[in-house]
This record gives structure tokens, C-alpha cells and sequence, in this order.
């Protein structure tokens, strides 16, 4: 079995960041700093995956058109990638992080895929199977079922490699009993019952369900039992891509691994989202942070 994480992203973007000392709703905003990558929650994690040390591959939609930003996006940040052409366009995020009043998100809904993107994804990551895991980030653009990243799972399942799935929505209903580990955020955990819920969808058929709620750290809940994690101290910076990293760190626990450590895998959850908020845009982590942190989270089992 490879121990190569394969992250799948269906509605890619352009990430955008712009540093501001003070963001002036309705008014003039300078602003001192100006980062443009290629991006998506997918691409996030696979870039996270290798700062961690690991291998990855980015699986995309992209645009039909030239030029490809988005292609050319991976190729300049080194990023392994195999894309599908099936948008008219790449849509373009923009994280506004100011000194003073925290991040503003601005995020397009993207654009619609064509009829033949089911078909390449699924023939892409078969062509990537056997993999030591993958993640499935991310929303799923207009032109394709909400059922499309459970068949996903699916085809990854009959391979015998885990699956994480951070979606959302009615893509989060329809993959909840495909046998991924779901990873929601507060909101979306909401989506599902909340955490109450967890344990009759470790019953259902996810192997756990690991749940985020940013500062106030992670919930694992497994057939084995569940545990909280915190964070060794509090962290402020730029939020965009902590959940994406968090997911980096579990894929890494759960490839190659008959039996996973949950209280360990979500320790690393917790300390590497941390880390993420540190650095000034996502897809990237404070290494030297991490490896802080990572012995100071503190778990306990709740049930």
C-alpha cells in the first residue's frame, strides 16, 4: 500500500489574500500585501500534506479554457497534480486579514461543471488507486449531483483505502453512510444532528466522525469511544485553511494503518490547525509551532 495521499477538490479556486492594517466597509481600503495562489480546500491539504513530509496529488476539476491559472497555480507551487477539464472557469476567493477585526471571506459559488465531470473524477482517482488515503474537500459546483463525492468514497472503499470527507450540505447527507470518516465543522455538525449524533453515524457506517470547533480545539467519536482535544494556547492570525490542515495531519494517521490512535491523530488535528492560523495564508503551517504544541493538546476521553 503507497502511503501517497490523494486529496480530491471539485470546485477549485484562485485564492486570494490581502493584508490590511484596517478593512474600511464603504470606504478606501490600501492594501499592503497582495498573495495569489492557486487554491481550493483540496489543494490546501495536499500542500500541507507535503510540508508535513508526506507525498501528495492534487485531483481537480479546471477549466476547458486557456490559459489554465489554476494548472499553472500547481505546477509554480509543486504540487503533483491530475485535473479534469469541465469548467467554463476557475472562481476566485479572497481572504481579507486585517491587523484589527480578524479575516473576511469573500467566496464565489463557482462555476458550472460539464456533463463529462463525474465521469473524468471518477476515472481519474481510479487511475490513482491504490492510495494510502484520500480526502474529499470542499463544495461541489452546480452541474453535479450532490451524490458525486459518495461515489467517490465508493470507489475508494472498494479499493480498501480510508476516506476523509469534509463536505457540506446535502453532499455531507448523501456521503454520511458511504464510509468515510466525516469531518464537519461546527456548523456543518449541526447539519447532522450535531455531536449527539455521532455515535448512530459511527453506526450507520462512518469509521468515526471527527468534529471541528476552532479554538475550542476537536471531537472524535469512534466505535472505540470519543475524546476532546484543546488547544495548547490560544492563537490568533488568519483562520482560512485550519480545517484543511487538520485534515492533512489525520490523513497522515489514517494511511497505511490497521488501527489508528485516535487520541494521537486528533492531538495532531488540533496542533496543526493551530499552526495553520499563523501562517499568512492557507495551505501552508508553522512547522517549528506544531511540533510545540503537538506534545501539549490536551485529550480527554468524554465517553
Amino acid at each position: 500500500m503507497t502511503s501517497r495521499i490523494v486529496t480530491i477538490t471539485l470546485n477549485p479556486a484562485i485564492d486570494v489574500t490581502y493584508r490590511v492594517g484596517e478593512l474600511r466597509l464603504g470606504g478606501t481600503t490600501r492594501v499592503a500585501d497582495v498573495r495569489s495562489r492557486a487554491g481550493g480546500k483540496g489543494v490546501n491539504v495536499a500542500a500541507v500534506v507535503r510540508e508535513l513530509g508526506g507525498e501528495s496529488v492534487v485531483l481537480a476539476l479546471t477549466t476547458t479554457g486557456t490559459p489554465d491559472e489554476f494548472r499553472d497555480g500547481l505546477d509554480g507551487l509543486g504540487l503533483a497534480h491530475r485535473l479534469v477539464p469541465a469548467l467554463p472557469a476557475v472562481r476566485r476567493t479572497v481572504a481579507v486579514v486585517a491587523r484589527t477585526g480578524g479575516t473576511t471571506m469573500l467566496q464565489e459559488n463557482g462555476f458550472p461543471a460539464g456533463e463529462t465531470a463525474e465521469a473524468g473524477m471518477l476515472d481519474a482517482l481510479r487511475a490513482e488507486l491504490p492510495a494510502g488515503a484520500v480526502v474529499i474537500s470542499g463544495s461541489v459546483p452546480e452541474g453535479l449531483g450532490a451524490d458525486v463525492p459518495a461515489k467517490l468514497v465508493r470507489l475508494c472503499t472498494r479499493h480498501g483505502v480510508p476516506v476523509i470527507a469534509d463536505v457540506s450540505g446535502a453532499a455531507l447527507r448523501e456521503v454520511a453512510e458511504s464510509g468515510a470518516v466525516l469531518m464537519p465543522n461546527e456548523e456543518e455538525l449541526k447539519e447532522l444532528g450535531g455531536l449527539d449524533a455521532g455515535p448512530d453515524l459511527v453506526a450507520g457506517g462512518a469509521p468515526a466522525v471527527v468534529a471541528t470547533f476552532g479554538a475550542e480545539g476537536a471531537v472524535a467519536v469512534t466505535a472505540r469511544g470519543t475524546w476532546r482535544a484543546r488547544p495548547a494556547e490560544v492563537v490568533t492570525g488568519n483562520p482560512a485553511g485550519a480545517g484543511d490542515a487538520g485534515a492533512a495531519a489525520l490523513a497522515g494517521h489514517l494511511s497505511g494503518m490497521s488501527e489508528v490512535d485516535w487520541p494521537a491523530a486528533l492531538a495532531d488535528v488540533v496542533a496543526t490547525s493551530a499552526a495553520a492560523v499563523l501562517r499568512p495564508v492557507a495551505g501552508e503551517i508553522d512547522i517549528a509551532a506544531r511540533e510545540r504544541w503537538i506534545r501539549d493538546v490536551k485529550v480527554e476521553r468524554i465517553r
